[in-house]
């Protein structure tokens, strides 16, 4: 039997994207480490830190519930270079977005994907099919429109749990 295999097998590898992390970092741990045994790996790669009484709360990609710092990765479901976690001290972000005039609001967890709150916003907005392809997510006050995959926890910092977009029609190239 080759013990490499057995040891390698017991390591996952999960990308950690949060506060004050400009890019995902990768964390190497044990199948059987836990939720906070991540949470201390990242602190020690940049992590925004907790003040006073704050906590940071973990969630897995694009999931709502917030998972529990005691519980075990391989309990949850978090395997090798598979699982996007989310770690930050908002539990939920405000995301307002506002088309024609008119603005909508709608909370998402931190893990929250750009593409999702898009998919959110062209329903209530009822944008379907190429108007929406043709549409995009830009923080109100900048020309930035932030790649699909990032988190919104990304976008924002404690306390400031709140983030503004404008749907925007992307520019057409015509020929």
């Amino acid at each position: 039997m080759n013990t490499q295999n057995t040891v390698e097998s017991s390591i996952v590898e999960v990308f950690v994207q949060g506060e004050n992390l400009s890019n995902p970092i990768l964390i190497r741990a044990e199948r059987t480490a836990t939720v906070l045994e991540v949470v201390a790996a990242a602190l020690a790669q940049g992590l925004a830190a907790p003040s006073d009484d704050v906590t940071i709360a973990v969630f897995i990609e694009d999931q709502e519930d917030e998972l529990g710092h005691h519980l075990l990765l391989e309990d949850v479901g978090i395997g090798t270079r598979h699982s996007h976690i989310h770690c930050h001290r908002c539990r939920r972000v405000e995301v307002s977005v506002t088309f024609n005039g008119v603005t909508k609001s709608r909370s998402f967890s931190p893990a929250a994907t750009v593409a999702r709150a898009k998919e959110w916003a062209d329903t209530d907005f009822h944008l379907t099919g190429v108007d929406a392809t043709e549409h995009a997510l830009q923080i109100c006050g900048t020309a930035l429109r932030p790649d699909e995959d990032t988190h919104l926890g990304s976008l924002v910092h404690y306390p400031a749990c709140e983030i503004r977009f404008g749907l925007v029609a992307k520019k057409r190239v015509e020929g």
